[in-house]
């Protein structure tokens, strides 16, 4: 079923793997970061927590649109798709936003959890309040009415998969809803060329650079050298991991819902100790800004033509919305 495509935040087993930045008065980075790395602080008896990473930012996140933009272009979308829907006498309701799961959000887990009292009662899962609030709300959709193939011609258009297209009455099939023309791709294709919405400002330039570079963070020398303090660490505590992405790779800590266990929560415990005390994510997060840095040096003009359009429907969807 067609609906709106509003951003929620999931679940990876142990951490996002996508990307940050620190904030201007948040941790240092580059040497900075490696030197805190350094020496034997992770047989230290306090071992402090890592900073807050949900706070953090990354310098590609400047050419694309934000939390609030993206519900912005999604709510003018809907507006004016309950506009087109309306013109064809037919009701529409957007589905319920999925509430949060985890994370808080893209960059709260990226490179690793840290908060550990959550880790010490729940290991590497999310809250089981917001996975039953998570879940209920889904069931609830699933559960919700489906609507008819011709209306939902006259939302998607003929872009909708052939089975559901065949599915339709001769009219809509024609390309027309009670004698009114069905626009091409349908009231949602109708709002979002309107408003320039079709990707809501994820640029293939963009989300490609984007992704990029955290696995090459992987790579850089002071990323590969933490990790192997950080893998002391555990094995001083008693588990064994060559570096984190192993860890995250550890089938019995994710993936799919099941019982936290005491060899998680103690596995977690570690793992949140280890970063503290090493400033993973600090060193981490400093050398995927840098990547990030070079990126936008090598595609600044495309970048900011991203930029500029990100910016022209974030326009359109507040024109849109003032005009009711």
């Amino acid at each position: 079923m067609l609906h709106s495509r509003r951003r929620t935040t999931t679940v990876p087993a142990v951490f996002l793997a996508a990307a940050v930045t620190l904030a201007a008065a948040g941790c240092s980075a580059g040497r900075d970061g490696e030197a805190l790395a350094a020496g034997p602080a992770h047989r230290a008896a306090a071992e402090r927590q890592p900073s807050d990473p949900s706070g953090w930012t990354l310098p590609l996140m400047a050419y694309r649109p934000t939390q609030k933009q993206h519900d912005l272009m999604v709510t003018a979308e809907q507006a004016l798709v309950r506009s087109c829907m309306k013109d064809f006498g037919l009701p529409w309701a957007p589905p319920a936003e999925l509430p949060p799961l985890g994370p808080r959000n893209e960059m709260d887990w990226r490179y690793g959890i840290h908060d550990a009292a959550a880790a010490a009662a729940r290991g590497f899962q999310p809250d089981p309040a917001q996975k039953a609030r998570y879940e209920e709300t889904l069931r609830t959709a699933q559960n919700a009415p489906r609507r008819s193939p011709d209306v939902e011609v006259v939302l998607g258009g003929s872009g909708l998969p052939p089975e559901m297209l065949a599915a339709a009455g001769p009219e809509v099939r024609a390309g027309t809803f009670h004698g009114r023309k069905i626009p091409k791709d349908g009231c949602f294709g109708q709002a979002r060329r309107r408003l320039g919405t079709e990707t809501y400002g994820a640029t293939a330039l963009a989300s490609k650079l984007f992704s990029r570079s955290f696995p090459e963070s992987l790579k850089d020398p002071a990323v590969t050298a933490v990790f192997a303090r950080w893998s002391a660490c555990m094995k001083d505590k008693g588990f064994t991991y060559k570096d984190p992405i192993a860890l995250f790779d550890d089938a019995r800590f994710g993936r799919q819902p099941h019982p936290v266990t005491p060899l998680e929560t103690s596995t977690a415990v570690a793992d949140t100790a280890c970063r503290g005390a090493l400033r993973v994510a600090e060193v981490w997060h400093a050398a995927e800004t840098r990547l990030q840095q070079g990126y936008i040096r090598a595609h600044r003009a495309g970048l900011e033509a991203d930029r500029r359009s990100i910016d022209a429907s974030v326009r359109n969807a507040e024109a849109a919305l003032a005009a009711g």
